[in-house]
């Protein structure tokens, strides 16, 4: 994390970076909380691939998500790069639903990050979720290839 948040220009200070590290850390104790939530990941194999940190923290990245994936309430799935255009190029997105049962679907880009709550956007943003699941690997696929990439760092 601090590799990452150390790239970002323009540069942030210490105390951001330390934040930011703790804030992350912190969501990660909501996929074990009780009562559990379904959590689904898909991500490009390029994410695997880009030396963030250098090897030992790329091999220690691949560890955690098999980790994470082995997790009953976790799916975890890698989108191949060979798959060349797929649903999930226009960035990346957030589905959430809360346990009133209200959905909500969060954008994030370089300048703007959007809040979705009505249902076209929604519907739309959901549509795309699942035709990036089918075009990614499953679950199983998806812990075999990161493993092979694990084993390459």
């Amino acid at each position: 994390m601090r590799a990452l948040l150390g790239a970002h220009y323009p540069p942030l200070d210490d105390e951001t970076i330390e934040s930011r590290v703790a804030a992350r850390l912190e969501r990660q104790h909501l996929l074990v909380r009780k009562p559990t939530a379904y959590f689904g990941f898909v991500f490009e194999e390029i994410a695997l691939r880009r030396p963030v940190g250098g090897s030992a923290t790329m091999r220690e990245q691949c560890q955690r998500l098999l980790e994470v994936g082995r997790l009953r309430n976790v799916s975890v799935q890698v989108l191949p790069t060979d798959r060349g255009a797929h649903a999930g190029l226009n960035g990346p997105m957030v589905l959430i639903e809360t346990p009133e049962r209200e959905h909500y679907a969060y954008e994030e880009g370089q300048a703007v990050s959007m809040l979705h709550s009505g249902s076209e956007d929604l519907s739309n943003l959901t549509q795309r979720f699942g035709m990036i699941r089918t075009q990614a690997l499953s679950t199983e696929e998806s812990a075999r290839f990161i493993g092979k990439v694990a084993d390459e760092w």
